[in-house]
């Protein structure tokens, strides 16, 4: 079996209505291996998408847009397009990345490809810790994109459920693994999904010893 962390910032929380901005996985390794090593190894997954609405919450916009690559060269000299700005403006970061980002069947299928070189033929199976947005959203957007299903299937492993279950009290968080938290950039998908595959790592192969 091979576990890929997911991670999806999205303009909002409302599945199908509120646009997917980016997407990121990576793979859970035995070894601990940093950013930059994961990366070499062409174990990360990113994509920045081309939004189908610019319907959006302030709120999740802040957040899914702090670190976003389309805003690198105009966030510092138009605080427009800055998320810690108190001059912010969603709609015109929505209207840029309309013009400047992927198209979502070009990165779908990227992100297919991608699963299929990883697993080298591996069974696979998706990890989140927030189950219920990012596997419904990555489910959505090859349902909608493409014409493949998701490379993930049916099945998922929520670990923040299952740290819960292997504790047995119902208030457990994985913060008290104290996995470091090396994120150079916070709310990146691919780093957030990095994060996530490190406290996967610790929990699943030295925890629980599968």
């Amino acid at each position: 079996m091979l576990y890929i962390a997911n991670d999806v910032e999205a303009a909002g929380r409302r599945l199908g209505f509120h646009p997917t901005l980016s997407l990121g996985a990576c793979v859970v390794t035995r070894q601990f291996l940093s950013f930059e090593e994961l990366i070499d190894k062409g174990l990360v997954f990113y994509a920045e998408i081309k939004p189908h609405s610019c319907e959006s919450e302030l709120k999740a916009m802040r957040v899914g847009c702090s670190h976003l690559i389309c805003l690198d060269n105009i966030r510092k000299s138009d605080t427009r397009y800055d998320p810690i700005s108190p001059d912010f403006r969603p709609d015109l970061v929505l209207e840029r990345m309309q013009k400047t980002c992927e198209e979502p069947k070009v990165a779908l299928e990227r992100h297919r490809e991608w699963v299929q070189h990883v697993s080298n033929g591996r069974e696979v199976e998706g990890v989140t810790d927030t189950v219920f947005f990012d596997s419904g959203r990555i489910d959505l957007c090859f349902g909608a994109n493409t014409n493949h299903y998701s490379p993930f299937g049916w099945k998922g492993l929520d670990i923040d459920s299952l740290y819960r279950g292997c504790t047995g009290r119902e208030d457990a968080n994985l913060r008290e693994l104290n996995i470091p938290d090396t994120r150079i950039k916070p709310h990146r998908a691919d780093h957030d999904a990095v994060f996530l595959a490190q406290i996967a790592r610790v929990l699943l192969y030295e925890e629980l010893g599968w």
